[in-house]
């Protein structure tokens, strides 16, 4: 498998990058800063002996097209896409600055559907395409904390719902996973009300499930039976519920 991965220099975005590169797969690796990628970049490289190429990127302030023409000259046969980049903000809970509201919204949400949109003739040309989108657990039910983070995660599922819908009797493959509380710098060491996650293991997850076609799931599993008490939770009680915590 040619792997695209985009947010992939911390955090889950990298966990994944060393999985893949660990089975095998030739990368091509996107953040955004370049000094966080070459380390990663040479590291995948001599230990797994997988080529590796990498391109600094900012989701803020993107041309797909452009990135679609730097990935396909150094990797024309790519067969897979992982949208893992995100960003949050711990005063998400009402107005925030138009600028961050923007970086929200863009790394989020619409920066995934313009990537995805630019490679999807390429990936629905081949024999076995992929594309793995990156959710939180924060958009199973809107509420008053990360509000715009999670608006826009619940766009980028959506999207990527009706991907799976539009390509179901086509090679390409749609995977979407809400994941859970994960042990990154998003949380920035704040306390869960639930545990947290290492990004190893959901990314070992990921990748041992690659040729299943089942459009989403939780990660870990048993956030399935958290989001669905979340969802059926009246009202009345929902309200006064809170499971804040930075990103997800």
């Amino acid at each position: 498998m040619k792997a695209l991965v985009i947010g992939a220099s911390a955090g889950l975005g990298r966990a994944l990058a060393q999985q893949l590169g660990a089975s095998g797969h030739e990368l091509f690796l996107v953040a955004s800063d370049q000094q966080d990628l070459l380390p990663l970049e040479r590291d995948l490289s001599l230990r797994h002996g997988v080529t590796v190429h990498s391109a600094a990127v900012d989701l803020a302030d993107l041309d797909p097209d452009a990135l679609r023409h730097q990935v396909l000259e150094k990797m024309p046969d790519l067969s897979a896409l992982f949208y893992v980049a995100g960003c949050a903000y711990n005063q998400d809970n009402g107005p925030v600055p138009a600028g961050v509201a923007d970086r929200l919204l863009k790394v989020n949400f619409t920066s995934g559907a313009r990537i995805i949109n630019a490679f999807l003739d390429h990936l629905d040309a081949q024999p076995r395409g992929l594309v793995v989108g990156i959710g939180a657990v924060a958009a199973v039910r809107a509420r008053g904390d990360n509000m715009i983070y999670a608006a826009a995660k619940r766009g980028l599922e959506f999207y990527c719902a009706a991907l799976r819908h539009r390509y179901n009797r086509r090679p390409l493959t749609v995977q979407f996973y809400r994941v859970g509380y994960m042990l990154t710098s998003m949380l920035g060491g704040s306390e869960t009300p639930l545990p947290a996650a290492a990004p190893e293991k959901i990314a070992a997850h990921i990748v041992a499930h690659l040729e299943e076609d089942f459009g989403m799931r939780h990660l870990p599993g048993w956030w399935f039976w958290v989001c669905l008490v979340l969802k059926l939770l009246p009202w009345t009680i929902f309200k006064r519920l809170s499971l804040e915590a930075p990103g997800r």
